[in-house]
């Protein structure tokens, strides 16, 4: 079985948060995100607020980046897995070490060095981006 196509904004979504990106990958998301019914808007929500965890975090924000991430995984943990083609199994399983770095950090400790989880398509190599013909 082929792995499902994504929808065009998922595809620059994940480039551009892959790329450290995280500000723009919100921003790729947003106008989907606000067209969008749900379940796929509060997914998406999740992963703009997820993406701005990381960009808090970046701009040297512990509280807004645990705050974030907080708020994304309420609405990204309950997507079954596999949603609308994305692989988040890194995120769910780095979420409790990270929740508990950027504690440490809020409280005084160092800044969370670990790189941000990977989001990719399930079955990455075999991923194309739904074109308006496709």
């Amino acid at each position: 079985m082929d792995a499902p196509a994504l929808p065009p904004e998922l595809v620059e979504f994940v480039a551009l948060y892959g790329a450290g990106r995280y500000f723009d990958a919100h921003e790729a998301l947003e106008l989907a995100w606000r067209r969008s019914a749900e379940p796929r808007m509060l997914f998406y929500q999740g992963l703009i607020q997820w993406a701005v965890a990381f960009e808090h975090r970046r701009r040297g924000n512990p509280r807004g980046a645990r705050l974030q991430l907080a708020k994304a995984w309420a609405k990204l943990g309950p997507a079954p897995a596999g949603y609308l083609g994305l692989d988040l199994s890194a995120c769910r399983e780095a979420r409790p070490a990270l929740m508990a770095a950027l504690a440490r950090w809020e409280a005084g400790g160092p800044a969370p060095s670990t790189p941000a989880p990977r989001i990719h398509p399930l079955g990455a190599e075999r991923v194309r981006a739904v074109t308006p013909s496709g």
